[in-house]
């Protein structure tokens, strides 16, 4: 990255992570100041816990990507002695985001939450991958739609697929939406629009941790598709 990407990037990720914890400064604040009346509490807090996650999930994508960048990748590549269980990975990812979704009157849906389809890599990792992902289906989807995740084995090659598909803001499929810093037309108007780290961060663990690949499209129904492939998938 130039001087000017690096400025560009900082200053974004800057504000992605004021925002939030102002907002959790605020609510505690209220709470202190009685403010807010009792049946509302739970909700509150609830929604400080979920903004405080968010935080902490852009902090780790600072630091995978402060890893990759520095060339130091040998935690990551450890990873692959451990073994991450996809449904339970997925499911433990998406529970961050259910104020988020609420809000924003997207729900997350997995399918077939019973078939224990696994791979040979760090849970931790793939579930900054899911987050990821989760946060851009729920933050650009549109309101009153679902951001379906399935999961299946290939029986063919023994990949793993993993599929986030719902309607969403639309972008470009000739753009590279995983290059660092990107954001779609729609995003860039937003108040609140993302770091444009999170897809790259995507790729990187994807790519590097896992041996697999991570595509994204965007149909003319407005249907907005992220594919993962790894290899090497089995049944728990």
């Amino acid at each position: 990255m130039d001087n000017k990407e690096t400025l560009f990037l900082i200053q974004n990720i800057t504000h992605q992570a004021i925002n939030p914890m102002s907002g959790v400064i605020g609510t505690l604040d209220n709470l202190i100041g009685g403010v807010i009346p009792e049946n509302k509490k739970a909700q509150r807090l609830a929604r400080a816990r979920a903004q405080l996650e968010y935080t902490v999930s852009l902090i780790r994508n600072l630091s995978y990507f402060a890893e990759y960048a520095s060339g130091n990748t040998e935690s990551i590549s450890n990873s692959s002695i451990k073994t991450t269980v996809i449904p339970q990975a997925i499911i433990e990812s998406a529970q961050f985001f259910q104020e988020q979704g609420a809000s924003s009157k997207v729900k997350v849906e997995l399918e077939d939450k019973n078939t224990q389809n696994c791979v040979k890599g760090d849970p931790n990792l793939l579930k900054q991958v899911f987050m990821n992902l989760i946060d851009n289906g729920v933050k650009y989807g549109k309101a009153g739609s679902t951001l379906t995740i399935k999961n299946w084995i290939q029986k063919k090659t023994d990949s793993l697929i993993i599929t986030f598909e719902g309607q969403s803001e639309p972008f470009s499929n000739d753009d590279d939406i995983f290059a660092i810093g990107y954001r779609a037309k729609s995003a860039k108007e937003r108040t609140s629009s993302g770091s444009g780290l999170g897809l790259h961060i995507c790729k990187l663990i994807v790519e590097n941790a896992f041996q697999g690949t991570i595509e994204g499209s965007h149909s003319s129904s407005g249907i907005t598709k992220f594919e993962i492939r790894i290899p090497n998938g089995f049944l728990k």
